[in-house]
C-alpha cells in the first residue's frame, strides 16, 4: 500500500466517524424531543461553521477538479445533522 493511500484511507475513516459522531445526538433529539441541554450559541456558530467550510471545501475542489468526498460526507452530514438540531431547538423549546 502506497502512502497516498494510507493517507486517503485514513481521510476516509476520520471523516466517517465524524459523520456518524453527530448521530446519537440526533437520534436522541428526534425520540425525547429534549433540547433544554443544548446552548443556542453553540449550535450556531457550529451550524454556519460546517456550513460555511463546505462552501469553501466545494469552491475549491470544484475549481481544481479533485474532489475530497471524505471530507464532502462528513459536512453534509453535519449540515443537516446540525440544522436539524438548530430547528428542533427552536421547535421543541417553544412547547
Amino acid at each position: 500500500m502506497d502512502t497516498t493511500t494510507l493517507i486517503e484511507g485514513i481521510g476516509w475513516f476520520g471523516n466517517i466517524i465524524l459523520s456518524i459522531g453527530v448521530l446519537p445526538q440526533v437520534v436522541q433529539t428526534w425520540r425525547t424531543h429534549d433540547v433544554r441541554s443544548f446552548n443556542w450559541l453553540f449550535l450556531l456558530l457550529w451550524a454556519f461553521g460546517v456550513l460555511f467550510t463546505f462552501i469553501y471545501i466545494a469552491y475549491n475542489d470544484i475549481a481544481v477538479g479533485k474532489y475530497q468526498w471524505p471530507l464532502w460526507l462528513n459536512y453534509l452530514v453535519n449540515i443537516f445533522a446540525t440544522f436539524y438540531l438548530v430547528w428542533a431547538k427552536y421547535y421543541y423549546g417553544r412547547h
